[in-house]
């Protein structure tokens, strides 16, 4: 297949290029990370107002739509929430308008668009769990879910197949959140933050991959999926498995007004407070998890020497 990838230098975006590339497809990403050594060739991301070439879109497949402004590069504040606001809704939007003027003008266009979103559209509760079918809930995270999503079905209206893939908190070593709550426990000073009971919903980035692959390729997927295993665990029980695979226990606490100080607003929609996740239309879909449980996958990401 043609391919075009944008965030295909990232976090998630250069697991799925190794993939593709194994199995043949041709590929070309876009990226603000140019630097890094790529088999894949590099599209320009087109200017503001701008749009894909006419002839990259015609020569397209499919696209999948990973672009997006880290959450958890910095402290939130106003430049910071309306960069990751922008970096979605804008890259979204580009794809869909390019891929409008080239049906326009009857030329070919990609028939496939997998586009990320986030668990965070959900917004936060204690207890209640979210299916697919859930609404959408409050606070910034949602408010950016949300805006992401419907730039991402205007494709339908063009006759594109859109699978908006939710994901959960993303587990690999080499990026996402593990690393950093991992390296603590290196110290002896391994911990959850605030009460602990907050819940995370995850997935292992191997499984990630495997569904963006299986929702370009199979036809029968479309719309929402929630990209997270079907176990949740509280944050304490996550940090406790991870201390236990680490080899060190879970010792420390961090209070959440420590949390607030730290983090500032981002403490409170991602880090004290969570979502109990279930993939219901994954499971639906027949796809079999490599790993559905936390031991599994944290024993897989720290293999014991």
């Amino acid at each position: 297949m043609n391919l075009l990838i944008t965030g295909g230098t990232g976090f998630v975006g250069s697991a799925v290029v190794e993939q593709l590339l194994q199995r043949g497809d041709c590929i070309q990403i876009v990226s603000r990370n140019t630097k890094k050594k790529q088999e894949a060739s590099l599209v320009q991301m087109p200017a503001a107002g701008a749009l894909f070439s006419e002839k990259v879109i015609a020569s397209l497949d499919g696209i999948i739509n990973l672009a997006g402004e880290s959450i958890a590069g910095s402290r939130w504040d106003a430049t910071i929430r309306q960069r990751i606001l922008n970096s979605r809704v804008a890259a979204t939007s580009c794809i869909v308008d390019s891929i409008r003027r080239n049906q326009e003008r009857g030329l070919p266009f990609p028939k496939v668009l997998v586009n990320a979103s986030a668990i965070g559209y959900y917004g936060t509760h204690p207890q209640q769990r979210f299916t697919e079918s859930s609404g959408s809930g409050y606070g910034f995270l949602a408010d950016v879910c949300r805006a992401w999503e419907l730039e991402a079905i205007k494709g339908e209206s063009l006759g594109m197949r859109v699978v908006r893939l939710r994901l959960g908190h993303v587990l690999e070593r080499d990026g996402g959140m593990l690393p950093r709550v991992a390296t603590p426990f290196s110290f002896g000073m391994g911990g959850y933050l605030g009460d602990g009971q907050q819940w995370m919903s995850w997935i292992h980035r191997k499984d990630l991959v495997n569904i963006i692959i299986q929702a370009l390729d199979n036809g029968a997927w479309q719309g929402v999926y929630n990209a997270c295993t079907p176990y949740a665990v509280t944050m304490k029980e996550f940090m406790e498995v991870l201390g236990t695979t680490l080899g060190s226990k879970c010792r420390t606490r961090i209070p959440a007004l420590l949390a607030r100080i730290l983090f500032g607003e981002m403490a409170e929609e991602v880090l004290l407070k969570g979502q109990k996740v279930y993939p219901k239309r994954l499971l639906q879909q027949g796809y079999p998890f490599q790993y559905s449980q936390l031991s599994e996958a944290l024993a897989d990401i720290y293999p014991r020497n």
